[in-house]
């Protein structure tokens, strides 16, 4: 799953059950042979909205979630991406750090 690096935690939190869930529900899903895990990213909406180009046309099965009410109203919040072998994803994804914690809201100066 890969987050907004903006929102809150609790939003957050949110959206990336609701990408687990809606991912885990694709017809490819039922391919992935277990054991399965689950990772969750964070990317800047930018960054969100590139990779679901990229996603689409690498034909990777995948759910975009979108926030319907305000504040968020219609943006891109999350991405679910169906179970697959890491090494088909990783050129895309290996970029995009793990969301850490309650207060880590994307990038730190340092």
């Amino acid at each position: 799953m890969i987050v907004r690096h903006d929102a809150p935690a609790g939003v957050q939190a949110a959206m990336i059950i609701h990408a687990a869930g809606e991912s885990a529900q694709l017809s490819s899903a039922a391919a992935a042979a277990p054991p399965t895990h689950a990772v969750a990213l964070a990317a800047s909406p930018a960054e969100l909205a590139v990779l679901a180009r990229a996603l689409d046309a690498a034909g990777v099965a995948a759910v975009f979630v979108r926030e319907p009410d305000e504040p968020w109203r219609g943006a891109l919040m999350a991405i679910g991406i169906a179970p697959m072998p890491r090494a088909r994803l990783r050129h895309l994804l290996a970029h995009l750090p793990l969301v850490r914690g309650k207060d880590d809201h994307g990038p730190t100066s340092g």
